[in-house]
């Protein structure tokens, strides 16, 4: 089965043709082509194309991750709901996907049903980390610290030298004076 087929058949409701989101008022048209190759980054994974000119699994999720990031930063703080989306989205799939190609994660194959099983039973632990960590950054460079405790542990992988001196900025800001690790 693949993966855009299942994600219709899951979203559908009574057999209608109607997606079940629909009802739910989001204007999903921005993401409508988010499946297609070219948009590959936007889930931390590469084209075939890109795997064929030499991409490695580690660069297509180094690139998803960095990706996320920036979409984090210019969410206007939070505000630009579809730039925080994605962002969180791409973070997401970093750990599900792992960089994967297109046709390993939505082709007719083995390695794409490993995958789905993967998304659906998968342990969900290290992309929550990763969620977490990006909402207490927001928090942070918007002059909140309520979200973030002394001896937090924080994944910011992928993060640029710059938005992680932004972070450490408003750490300062704030006055935090405890522990934060990064893995």
């Amino acid at each position: 089965m693949n993966v855009q087929f299942a994600d219709g058949l899951l979203h559908f409701k009574d057999g209608s043709g109607t997606a079940y989101r629909s009802g739910m008022g989001i204007d999903y048209s921005k993401t409508a082509e988010s499946q297609n190759e070219k948009n590959s980054m936007w889930h931390s994974m590469m084209s075939d194309k890109e795997a064929e000119d030499g991409m490695t699994e580690g660069q297509a999720m180094a690139r998803g991750l960095k990706f996320g990031w920036d979409n984090i930063f210019e969410s206007d703080g939070g505000k630009d709901l579809g730039k925080l989306g994605q962002g969180l989205h791409a973070l997401q799939d970093a750990i599900a996907h792992e960089g994967a190609r297109t046709s390993d994660h939505l082709g007719f194959n083995w390695s794409s049903i490993k995958k789905f099983g993967k998304d659906l039973y998968g342990s969900t632990a290290e992309a929550e980390k990763l969620t977490k960590s990006a909402l207490i950054v927001l928090d942070v460079i918007n002059g909140k610290k309520d979200n973030l405790k002394s001896g937090d542990t924080l994944d910011l992988r992928g993060m640029s030298s710059n938005q992680f001196k932004q972070f450490l900025d408003g750490l300062l800001k704030l006055g935090f004076k405890g522990t934060v690790k990064n893995e």
